[in-house]
């Protein structure tokens, strides 16, 4: 999977949002809010092609987090992204 063009990562005042960005995206209506762990998979999800699996061993090697818990977060994370219609299908 990958993510749709045209949104991008800011820091905003201290947060991380994901913003629209181009003509394609004006009835966009919301700004999606990330901790600092979506923030990381939404970067490592930036980077192109990528899977749950992939996902899970970029953040069990960047936080002291076990298997379980990064599957948990990164299944969360992608269930975000699906619900904002955020994904090439």
């Amino acid at each position: 999977m990958n993510l749709k063009k045209n949104f991008e990562l800011r820091c905003v005042c201290g947060e991380n949002v994901v913003i629209p960005c181009g003509i394609e995206n004006v009835n966009f209506d919301s700004i999606i809010h990330l901790n600092e762990t979506g923030a990381f998979l939404w970067k490592e999800a930036e980077k192109g092609e990528f899977t749950l699996e992939s996902l899970t061993s970029a953040l069990t090697a960047e936080y002291e987090v076990s298997d379980d818990v990064a599957k948990t977060d990164v299944a969360a994370f992608v269930a975000k992204l699906e619900e904002q219609k955020l994904l090439n299908s």
